[in-house]
């Protein structure tokens, strides 16, 4: 049955995933914001549904130790797993703004993280003050869409990511603007909620899955519940691979990571403290390496080549099956 619960959560997540790149891509070009802004806002936001849910409820059982666990190992999955599958799958550029701005972001918040975790435990002050973190950053978000490059649209009716000036013929145009406005936002609603479903359903069947077959807690919030939970990243990343939409799935990775840090561990942590121990410092530190390593790759290269994308995916792998041997 807990098998069956998987199949159909990943299913639904498969479906959502692709429903929700159409329409917040179509709803991108209606307003002119550029698809990296969609993509780090309402794409992560959608698709931190699972974690979010396994943070508050983890925080009223008072058993979030597993929403530490699956926050890192989201994390981990998401710049190791997802980022390093994409750029296999395309060639990633970097704008200068994400290089400049939003991967350091995240870099300072991981930072900030580890300083929190090894002080003995997560207080409920450093819940708020995650929170607060996370009000600024959409704050920031918000002031910067507004000043964000309106994307150009190709002759074909889709993002133009090679800057080619094609844009749409009037035949396109005619068409595009009778595209439903509401129907587009409720099918981007109603992918939200069909994810957030899939994800339940996905990390139910993973973790009932993982203690039948003797697996500690926190390795399961590491490991399996981190790899459930970021299915719907993954699978619209790569969702946004296959389409060249290679905006969204840096801003959907870099967004997931800001958000499950600053406001899911964050409200898990102000609904209930969460104790800490040196244990976490291999898995701080892998995450932290990271992020680092596609900093500087962007930096350099302005772009995540497919060496790269092996190379991340790799060091997440080596990752994986240590923990499990360790944990065996």
């Amino acid at each position: 049955m807990q098998y069956l619960l998987l199949i159909i959560g990943l299913i639904i997540i498969i479906k959502s995933a692709d429903f929700l790149i159409d329409s917040s891509s179509k709803i991108a070009k209606r307003y002119g914001v550029s698809s990296f802004i969609i993509g780090i806002t309402v794409v992560a936001f959608g698709t931190s549904a699972p974690e979010l849910v396994v943070g508050v409820v983890s925080g009223i059982t008072k058993t979030n130790q597993l929403a530490l666990g699956n926050i890192i190992g989201s994390s981990l999955s998401n710049t190791g797993l997802i980022v390093g599958i994409s750029a296999i799958i395309m060639p990633l550029q970097v704008r200068d703004s994400v290089v400049r701005r939003e991967i350091p972001i995240l870099l300072l918040i991981q930072l900030v993280l580890t300083v929190m975790i090894f002080n003995g435990q997560l207080s409920r002050l450093d819940g708020i003050i995650l929170l607060i973190g996370f009000i600024g950053f959409m704050v920031y978000i918000i002031k910067d869409s507004k000043e964000s490059m309106k994307i150009l649209l190709d002759v074909e009716g889709d993002i133009d990511t090679d800057a080619d000036g094609n844009q749409l013929t009037l035949e396109k145009m005619e068409n595009e603007n009778k595209e439903n406005l509401p129907r587009l936002f409720s099918i981007s609603i109603l992918s939200l909620i069909s994810l957030l479903i899939g994800g339940r359903l996905t990390v139910e069947g993973s973790t009932n899955i993982a203690q039948s077959l003797g697996l500690s807690e926190t390795l399961i919030g590491l490991t399996v519940v981190a790899i459930a939970t970021t299915m719907p990243e993954l699978i619209t990343s790569v969702m946004a691979a296959v389409k060249k939409e290679p905006d969204i799935i840096l801003g959907n990775c870099i967004g997931s990571n800001i958000f499950n840090i600053l406001l899911v561990l964050g409200l898990s942590t102000v609904i209930s403290p969460i104790p800490t121990d040196m244990s976490l410092w291999l898995d701080i530190a892998v995450m932290t390496i990271l992020t680092i390593i596609i900093f500087v790759i962007s930096w350099a290269r302005k772009s995540i080549k497919r060496q790269t994308g092996i190379f991340l995916l790799f060091i997440y792998i080596s990752y994986l099956v240590y923990k499990v041997i360790t944990a065996i």
